[in-house]
């Protein structure tokens, strides 16, 4: 037996006890989707089926567990707001990390996306249960300026769904990341809610994207609490050196044929730049 089909196999065993058998098979059939689709990096031919929240989360976990061998275990999180107001969180594999300096390539059947973000390590004594955060500064050792690039996947009708986004784990292909700033627990307070700049512009300067604080018109310690139990209704948990984006900043831009891009971020301790050119594919 290959092993997609078992995979496939597994799925069924797994809900055919637990929902409906149509709820089983809307299941199978998107997992069967986004496989394909993130495998061969190709735009969905059809649309996913209607899927209910616990059925797209089991489907993101065996897409993970389908990429585990390649792309590694989970090394974070990104979260971000559905068009419905609920957070999608798509766990980051080790693999899907590079540095400034980085050439990255497309893909023949899918656009690529960019969209600025800021990466926060978890300090190694902030884990523990579910509950609110001490602190931001307390919680996090190391701001991180980030790229996040993601294959555009989905159907336009779906583009901004929970279940479809949480289904293809938002289409998360690469995060690009710039050298740290460290996070103090003393002073980092100040740090993080001074004024915070980023933009993205192509090989001429034009800027394609910026945004400007740590979060967009969230509360930075109520996105942490949401994440924890999130995740601990999956029956996960944020760990120490975990890499966590509690949303985007700016809006996504879509890449076509812009080659070299540079991304400027800005703090009151300085700024950093990241480098890196998105090639045709095949050309490397």
């Amino acid at each position: 037996m290959s092993c997609l089909a078992g995979t496939f196999l597994f799925f069924g065993v797994l809900f055919l006890g637990a929902t409906s058998i149509a709820g089983a098979d809307a299941g199978q059939e998107a997992l069967e989707q986004a496989i394909e689709s993130f495998t061969a990096r190709q735009k969905m031919t059809t649309l996913l089926p209607e899927l209910n929240a616990s059925v797209a989360i089991e489907v993101q976990d065996l897409l993970l567990m389908k990429l585990a061998p390649d792309y590694g275990g989970v090394a974070g999180y990104l979260c971000e707001l559905a068009g419905d107001g609920q957070t999608v969180v798509a766990p980051v594999l080790e693999n899907m990390f590079t540095s400034s300096g980085a050439t990255l390539y497309g893909a023949m059947g899918s656009e690529q996306s960019a969209q600025l973000g800021w990466l926060l390590r978890v300090r190694g004594g902030a884990v523990g249960g579910v509950g609110p955060a001490p602190s931001i500064h307390g919680y996090f050792s190391e701001l991180i300026p980030a790229v996040l690039v993601r294959d555009r996947l989905l159907r336009e009708e779906q583009q901004d769904l929970w279940a479809a986004l949480t289904v293809v784990n938002a289409g998360a292909r690469y995060l690009v990341l710039g050298a740290p700033w460290p996070i103090s627990e003393a002073g980092g307070v100040g740090f993080l809610s001074s004024p915070m700049e980023a933009g993205l512009a192509d090989r001429g300067g034009e800027i394609l994207t910026n945004g400007y604080g740590l979060l967009r018109n969230r509360e930075p310690l109520s996105a942490v609490t949401e994440l924890q139990e999130l995740l601990a209704a999956r029956g996960r948990t944020l760990r120490a050196g975990d890499l966590v984006s509690l949303g985007s900043v700016g809006s996504a831009v879509v890449l076509e044929g812009v080659g070299r891009l540079t991304a400027r971020f800005s703090t009151v301790l300085g700024e950093r730049r990241i480098v890196f050119a998105l090639r045709p594919p095949g050309s490397g």
